[in-house]
């Protein structure tokens, strides 16, 4: 009775519908638009098949040597810092520790390096309104010496003194710097792990989970926060409080329907894309299951997660402070995957898992321990959120605690006289 009560309170919100079509439009003009078509065999005599990581240590040196000194000539390093563009521009001490790193990887002096400067083609470029020269720096020798556990040190202190963000990053050299053109053989090896690896819609429910979950990191949070302001708009919390319900069944419930009024419209775009994907390849090669068990795992702890948090901070100190509190959560975590690559980067504790392709499975798999302890951590760190929550609960019924407000006549930042 409370459940369905709770449930028809969200149905029936602005915020929720809101919330609906904000879900909808997402994946119909991502998902849904990237996948209309069918992916076909690879034909051989084809152009281009695209590329290939294939995790060579000397490749990767040799690359990412060269990139680190075409930056170091011309003193200018991209960096996505939070995932926003910048380019970084070195003062005299940290233009020598750089260049003292770019001797060590190529054997060469200084005199070296600028003869190498000297013989290269100059080309010029415009970045939005400002105009610099990049020398065209290509197989920059790599020293006799140099380990590739020397070379990842140097990379990670590089990156430091960039601030971080940079390509030069330990972890993501092999996805930065170890890029091949694919080969007709690679291209069916690849197509061959999708049908029959996926089956199809393994790699579909990735790419779904993907588009998905970044929205529900943020948007759960918005209706948990509207639910608990429309009790207090209505004066619902003294009638809640004088109730001889359990503060525990109270909380849980709202939760639980929280929850699974959210998830309505998650589970028909699975509907939807699995349609979709029968359309477009039939059954037989299929796993049926796929589209369904892998997004229900990786989505619904953000939508648990971004509910539960909506309703502890809501109740401590408002619906703003709750909304606040998950958009930085959400942009931080946001903006961190997209500026690590959005291929084969889950980690234990990123909130937003982001696998954008349908491709690199291998690369999944390699973080599939993490992928399920991140995912049950969080789920598990949702529903302690909620047992704080009913604590909280407890201490306003027994006034005890009548919540933080953090601004208004009895802000905690307002001076007593």
């Amino acid at each position: 009775m409370l459940f369905r009560k709770e449930c028809r309170k969200i149905f029936h919100s602005l915020t929720y519908i809101i919330y609906c079509i904000i879900v909808f439009l997402m994946l119909t003009t991502q998902y849904f638009s990237d996948c209309a078509e069918k992916v076909y065999r690879p034909v051989q005599g084809e152009y281009d098949y695209g590329e290939t990581i294939v995790e060579d240590h000397d490749l990767i040196m040799s690359k990412a040597g060269d990139a680190l000194t075409r930056d170091f000539l011309a003193n200018r390093y991209v960096c996505y810092p939070f995932g926003f563009y910048k380019a970084v521009h070195l003062n005299d001490k940290k233009q020598a520790r750089i260049e003292k790193y770019v001797c060590e990887i190529t054997g060469l002096d200084r005199e070296g390096i600028e003869e190498k400067k000297n013989s290269t083609q100059i080309c010029n470029y415009t970045d939005g309104t400002h105009d610099y020269s990049e020398y065209e720096i290509k197989d920059m020798p790599v020293s006799d010496t140099m380990t590739y556990e020397r070379f990842t040190e140097i990379m990670a202190d590089v990156d430091d003194i960039l601030g971080g963000g940079s390509s030069y990053a330990a972890d993501d050299l092999v996805f930065n710097f170890s890029r091949m053109p694919m080969t007709y053989e690679q291209a069916v090896e690849k197509y061959n792990v999708m049908i029959e690896d996926d089956r199809i819609s393994g790699a579909y429910a990735r790419l779904f989970s993907d588009y998905a979950g970044f929205v529900l990191a943020i948007m759960p949070v918005f209706v948990a926060a509207a639910l608990a302001a429309a009790d207090r708009r209505h004066r619902m919390s003294e009638l809640v409080y004088s109730r001889k319900l359990s503060s525990f069944r109270m909380v849980f419930t709202r939760f639980a329907a929280l929850v699974t009024t959210m998830f309505i419209p998650v589970f028909i775009c699975m509907i939807a894309a699995f349609i979709q994907l029968i359309a477009l390849y039939g059954t037989k090669d299929m796993d049926m299951s796929a589209m369904f068990t892998l997004p229900s795992f990786w989505l619904l702890p953000n939508i648990m997660t971004a509910s539960a948090v909506g309703m502890l901070v809501t109740e401590v100190f408002s619906g703003g402070a709750a909304i606040l509190v998950q958009f930085i959560w959400w942009f931080m975590g946001l903006m961190t995957a997209g500026a690590a690559g959005l291929v084969g980067k889950i980690s234990r504790f990123t909130f937003i898992c982001r696998h954008n392709s349908l491709d690199y499975r291998d690369a999944f798999l390699m973080n599939w321990d993490k992928f399920v302890f991140n995912r049950v951590f969080y789920m598990a760190a949702s529903i302690a959120a909620a047992v704080i929550t009913v604590l909280v609960y407890e201490l306003k019924r027994g006034g005890d605690f009548n919540g933080i407000r953090l601004f208004g006549k009895d802000s905690i930042f307002r001076r007593k006289a």
